[in-house]
């Protein structure tokens, strides 16, 4: 790595309120990890994010019943008050055992385009920084502190 780079990794890192180890940081770039965390600081390569979001999505079916249900509907193309009542009847479980993989991808992008990642993966604020290094890297960064 460049030595502009590992500066700018340097201080990107004392930049936030976790403070990770910026040589730890700086490893895990260079070994091409996509997705790490260190020091409650969870990286995440831009090539990636969407598909481990969509992954984490699918992982947790009680989740995906409780988005609004105008989320779902759009996602799905189910008609709205079928998902309104069914979260009236608290079968969010239900919902979301019934989603597609499609359907996940579509509430994904839904997700992305009104709150950004922060929402997902930084349930502390919902904030999210980014660190690019040139044109080739970039990392979506998430300070869980």
């Amino acid at each position: 790595m460049k030595y502009s780079n590992i500066k700018k990794v340097k201080e990107f890192c004392q930049s936030l309120d976790s403070q990770p180890d910026w040589r730890e940081v700086i490893k895990e770039i260079d070994q091409n990890s996509n997705d790490f965390e260190i020091d409650d600081v969870r990286f995440i390569c831009d090539t990636d994010i969407k598909d481990i979001l969509e992954d984490e999505l699918a992982a947790d079916e009680y989740m995906l019943g409780c988005f609004t249900a105008w989320a779902i509907a759009d996602a799905t193309g189910w008609p709205l008050a079928l998902i309104e009542a069914a979260q009236k009847g608290e079968q969010y479980e239900a919902i979301g055992e019934a989603m597609t993989g499609e359907h996940v991808a579509n509430l994904a992008d839904c997700l992305i385009s009104n709150d950004g990642y922060g929402h997902h993966f930084n349930r502390y604020d919902g904030n999210e920084e980014e660190l690019m290094l040139g044109k080739d890297i970039h990392y979506h960064v998430f300070d869980n502190h």
